[in-house]
């Protein structure tokens, strides 16, 4: 009696290489530290011993080390910080121009005309005055040919200059006013954020 293997017990190549292909891609790398453990070894955030024990690894592994080298390629390369609007803004100072005198809007929101101050740069405006309450400043920014509207929101700060405290901070409304409450005594620098442009009067007193 003849007896002849069956099909199914008979090597298939095709099929060995695809077992081939997936026991290859099974097995690369799998003692490899994963990608998590590499960026912190980079950044020097293991423990001592484990840290010693990646390093041995990385001697022998070439996928290793140019792994590394990419991880420490990219940390090197700085990394852009957002800027303020102050840091980017074009800083320009305004000036003291004279007493306001008959200027009609230095009466606005209460200011007192003979106290009131004026400030010029280029061609913005700054009216600046006590208030009707104690410990109050009011002012009023003026733009040529640019509309109070587009003023609207933009921040003013008056910064202490001989004492630690915070700046006081306020914004300008529709009409291009702003008003700023319990102010102290003492000398300031006025900030004002403009459309593409912060105007500083770098020395104000308040008395």
């Amino acid at each position: 009696m003849s007896m002849q293997a069956s099909s199914g017990s008979q090597s298939d190549p095709e099929q060995t290489q695809r077992f081939e292909d997936w026991l290859r891609r099974s097995l690369y790398r799998f003692d490899c530290p994963d990608a998590h453990t590499l960026g912190e070894y980079a950044l020097d955030l293991l423990e001592p011993d484990y840290r010693t024990s990646i390093a041995a690894h990385a001697t022998g592994c070439d996928d290793c080390r140019a792994e590394l080298a990419d991880l420490r390629a990219y940390l090197a390369v700085p990394t852009p910080i957002a800027e303020s609007f102050a840091e980017h803004a074009r800083r320009v100072v305004a000036t003291l121009f004279a007493p306001p005198a008959d200027l009609a809007y230095s009466r606005r929101r209460g200011t007192a005309t003979g106290d009131a101050q004026i400030f010029e740069v280029d061609n913005v405006t700054v009216s600046v005055g006590p208030g009707t309450g104690s410990g109050t400043i009011v002012g009023l920014v003026f733009i040529a040919d640019v509309s109070p509207e587009r003023l609207v929101g933009g921040e003013v700060r008056l910064v202490p200059i001989d004492t630690p405290a915070s700046p006081l901070r306020s914004a300008l409304d529709d009409l291009g006013n702003f008003e700023l409450d319990n102010v102290p005594p003492g000398v300031y620098a006025l900030e004002l954020d403009l459309p593409h442009e912060l105007v500083v009067v770098e020395e104000l007193r308040v008395d």
